[in-house]
């Protein structure tokens, strides 16, 4: 007997149901983890150990390479909504066009030189993500300035643009875990949790950088754009 399978929002948005990226192309704000890093190693871990488990096959794990924390979110090529979207392009702006506005606007905006984050707690509802809060009050005050900045100069501002939690995230649920399985990561989640608190420490995230992607396992600097399946190129 076939066992009902009930997939989250995330198939036909992001991923397709065997969990390969679908083309989800935008822009974004983004501080990658730095491969040496206690975290990004604790990160890596983690996402070892959920593809190991029964269950494993219902989440879709990002890349290594691909572990960032989102400082400031752009645009999403699919998601044409005005709270989501910048008041200086129009709605139905190509791809092309939202690219040349942030290559223009962003850099006017002073990022600050290097973003220390620690951690705050573990999230897993739906996708797994860490999230994370800038380790100082002078961090806090360069980054959410720096946010406030590039929203003036874009046009984007987010709903929760004054609450928005940083975050890393590890992996996007493709299917709905059954009760066990649920239970299952609850504890696997709480393991981690005790373990980052003792052991996460601070991460130097460097300088903020404006990406762009095509799905959501590869983010690139601006020199790379070109090369993007969704930019003409061949990914």
């Amino acid at each position: 007997m076939h066992q009902h399978v009930t997939y989250t929002t995330e198939v036909g948005r992001k991923f397709h149901a065997d969990g390969a990226p679908r083309l989800f192309p935008g822009n974004t704000i983004i501080c990658f983890v730095d491969r040496l890093s206690a975290a990004f190693q604790h990160a890596c871990q983690m996402q070892e150990q959920l593809r190991q488990q029964p269950f494993g096959a219902k989440f879709a794990i990002l890349p290594a390479d691909s572990l960032h924390m989102t400082v400031m979110e752009l645009l999403c090529d699919q998601v044409r909504v005005p709270e989501k979207w910048s008041r200086r392009l129009e709605l139905q702006a190509p791809l092309e066009n939202t690219d040349r506005f942030f290559l223009d606007a962003v850099p006017r905006a002073l990022a600050p030189t290097n973003v220390r984050i620690v951690y705050e707690s573990i999230y897993h509802q739906p996708n797994i993500m860490l999230l994370v809060q800038p380790a100082d009050a002078a961090t806090e005050t360069a980054v959410r300035a720096y946010r406030d900045v590039i929203a003036q100069i874009t046009g984007v501002r987010f709903p929760d643009h004054e609450v928005y939690r940083f975050h890393i995230s590890l992996a996007y649920r493709l299917v709905e875990l059954d009760d066990r399985e649920e239970e299952a990561l609850t504890h696997m989640c709480r393991q981690w949790d005790a373990d980052l608190r003792a052991n996460f420490g601070v991460l130097d995230a460097g300088q903020p950088r404006l990406t762009f992607f095509d799905d959501m396992f590869r983010f690139v600097p601006a020199e790379e754009r070109l090369a993007l399946r969704s930019r003409g190129g061949l990914g």
